[in-house]
């Protein structure tokens, strides 16, 4: 690893001159992108959402005030509380379609420092005409953001593919794993209550605070990716070579399905685990968006109250992820993990019946606590899963399925919720369809049977890569060693 002599001035240090991450550029880096991109994508979701609604019903003649259902269209084709579930299937999609690929540029090319530079440019680059969102310019804002969600996403996929590179300690990484939660978590709380703070203060209304959120974002974001991407974080040789015969597109995919084909064959626990993750975090993910729609659209919520209700999820996460550590360890991850989903289940759809119009905000941000605890609970099962059902010496193959199998399905229930919605069907219906998506995980999670002997499946598989997934890593021996 990096030495502390040839750390950049600036590198900070703790007390007794000890650097951060042990003098571990690359670990610091990582923080530093994590944060900048969280921060942009928490703005997104917790201000900018609301205020494209209220521009959209403006457009369309619809006081955002009114208690009755807006009935106009956006330029004829939809209605305003469609636009964010729009927006999500189409970033879902797009994103899904690119992991693979980029998976592919990860380990068939050099090029992937050159990747996220490009993304980072590109985030920051576009963020910057959305600070002057107004009635004007509404339209072309929530194009730019929907290029800016799945470049987002992209850098993600770049990004967690240095996380197992960062050290050769299994120690070291788990605690620089603890620390960049810690300091995401940190930093997104104190950036939302910021903005909500100053909006509070000088009494901003919706789309006055979603120019702020996005402004201090950017202000945030540019000096922490150019140092991230720019003098922390080194480019990597490829690990593979390029099957003959493969492009960069079509390898990506058919790692996947010959990955997936060995799951299925070899390693049912884990295929049912893959299997609830999908439908699990399609409704997690997709309930984000769903919620702040009807919040905004039904309960009349302003910014800062859509904000507040991001950040007491936020805060709800912390008992969570205690709670399902306390839980696993009473009975198992996999019971763990099936309680979580049962408090999801039982949440969405008692929100989806006490939540009916506006003056609810007490109950809505109950229900925002509750629902962090149960998303917290639920995504540090999965941690402990993964880490658990994945067999050893297949890592890079496997994770890179949970990857995928975490994505594939987000579109899914935006997409039928916009369908319910144009069709006129309640809201609260649309909401109380999420749990079905949790039941289905819940039903997977119980697929996976015994938790002992799918730990006992795990151990027998490890280390047996099978030949048609690692055959495109048969060249790499020599160049991961040099990595190394």
């Amino acid at each position: 690893m990096t030495t502390t002599p040839t750390l950049p001035w600036w590198y900070p240090y703790r007390r007794h001159h000890q650097p951060f991450y042990h003098g571990n550029p690359e670990a610091l880096g990582f923080a530093l992108d994590s944060v900048g991109r969280s921060i942009g994508f928490i703005g997104a979701a917790g201000f900018l959402g609301t205020a494209l609604l209220q521009l959209a019903q403006q457009e369309v003649g619809c006081s955002s005030s009114a208690m009755e259902e807006c009935e106009g269209r956006v330029y004829g084709i939809l209605r305003p509380s469609s636009l964010l579930t729009t927006y999500t299937i189409v970033v879902g999609i797009v994103s899904a379609t690119l992991l693979p690929f980029l998976g592919a540029v990860v380990d068939y090319t050099a090029h992937r420092r050159t990747v996220a530079r490009f993304t980072s440019i590109t985030i920051c680059f576009l963020m910057i005409p959305q600070i002057y969102l107004n009635q004007q310019t509404w339209i072309i804002v929530a194009g730019l953001q929907m290029v800016v969600a799945f470049t987002g996403w992209a850098q993600t996929m770049v990004s967690h593919a240095y996380l197992p590179e960062l050290t050769d300690r299994e120690d070291r990484l788990n605690e620089y794993t603890k620390s960049f939660t810690i300091i995401n978590f940190t930093s997104m709380v104190l950036y939302l209550a910021a903005v909500i703070g100053l909006a509070s203060w000088w009494n901003l209304g919706n789309v006055g605070t979603a120019q702020l959120a996005l402004a201090v974002a950017l202000i945030v974001m540019i000096p922490l990716l150019y140092l991230a991407w720019g003098q922390l974080l080194q480019p990597r040789p490829p690990a593979r070579v390029l099957p003959s015969g493969q492009s960069l597109w079509s390898a990506g995919f058919v790692q996947i399905y010959h990955t997936g084909q060995y799951i299925h064959r070899n390693l049912p626990t884990l295929r049912w685990f893959y299997t609830a993750v999908a439908f699990l975090d399609a409704g997690i993910n997709g309930l984000v968006t769903v919620t702040i729609t009807y919040m905004t659209d039904q309960l009349d919520f302003s910014s800062t109250e859509t904000g507040l209700v991001v950040l007491l999820v936020l805060v709800g996460s912390i008992p969570g992820a205690l709670l399902a550590s306390r839980v696993a360890s009473w009975w198992d991850p996999v019971r763990s993990a099936m309680a979580a989903s049962i408090l999801l289940i039982l949440n969405t759809l008692t929100e989806a019946i006490v939540l009916k119009g506006p003056g609810q905000q007490l109950a809505a941000y109950f229900f925002s606590i509750v629902w962090g605890i149960g998303t917290g609970w639920k995504w540090t099962n999965d941690r402990m899963l993964a880490s658990i059902l994945i067999p050893n010496g297949q890592d890079a193959e496997l994770m890179g399925t949970y990857l995928f199998a975490s994505q594939c399905l987000t579109w899914v229930p935006p997409l039928v919720f916009t369908l319910m919605n144009e069709l006129g069907v309640s809201q609260r219906v649309g909401i109380g369809t999420f749990s079905i998506y949790y039941s289905i995980g819940v039903m997977a999670l119980w697929m996976i049977g015994d938790y002992r002997h799918a730990v006992d499946v795990a151990k027998a598989s490890s280390g047996t890569v099978p030949a048609d997934v690692a055959a495109t890593a048969k060249a790499a021996d020599p160049v991961e060693t040099e990595n190394g």
